[in-house]
């Protein structure tokens, strides 16, 4: 999705009484799985090793999905978190709580950090694994958010209020951490790895 048209938009749902948002969010977010999951499926293995360029970075497109679908993996930890009434849900201001598969518990000081740990994890996973894995997490996310009695705008606005720094550069004052687990979502799947996966 092009970024000009998602930060704007984002700005402007946020405005929104909370149960049209909840309904404007949804769609977006159906918007943004589908052209996800097609993209995905439509990488070949040949395609998944082709090196891609993040920032000072480079990585196999396998290890950008890779990249995106522990990203996701973390935030279905913080959704458990909003399901059960925590009000500072782990990942939205904190690294802490990141929880590997076989139970470990690795720390990282920093986005970078965590970023780094899992490029050098997925460096020699295979393409259809990495992908498997994906396509089980992103519509599981999706569904968490949209489903009735599930991630509700009730639920989202019994969170503890923050300031949200969109990668954009604008700030959303006093959001509250739920909506703000949202947004993380979308926008790491709709803008930030967009162009890496031809969306």
């Amino acid at each position: 999705m092009d970024a000009n048209v998602f930060y704007p938009q984002i700005v402007d749902l946020m405005a929104l009484p909370p149960t049209e948002r909840h309904i404007r969010f949804s769609q977006l977010h159906t918007t943004i799985v589908q052209a996800y999951l097609s993209a995905l499926r439509a990488i070949t293995v040949e395609k998944a090793e082709q090196k891609v360029v993040l920032g000072s970075e480079t990585r196999t497109l396998t290890q950008v999905v890779g990249h995106i679908m522990e990203w996701e993996r973390f935030m279905l930890l913080a959704a458990g978190d909003v399901l059960a009434g925590v009000r500072q849900p782990r990942m939205v201001t904190s690294l802490a709580g990141y929880i590997e598969p076989d139970g470990a518990l690795p720390t990282f000081a920093s986005i970078d950090a965590f970023n780094a740990y899992q490029t050098e994890k997925h460096a020699n996973w295979p393409w259809e694994k990495v992908r498997a894995m994906a396509l089980d997490t992103a519509p599981t996310l999706h569904a968490l958010f949209t489903q009735p009695y599930l991630l509700t705008a009730e639920r989202l606005e019994q969170t503890q209020r923050h300031r949200k720094r969109l990668y954009s550069g604008a700030v959303l004052e006093e959001v509250a951490m739920g909506w703000s687990l949202w947004i993380i979502a979308l926008e790491h799947e709709g803008v930030e790895h967009a162009p890496e996966l031809g969306m």
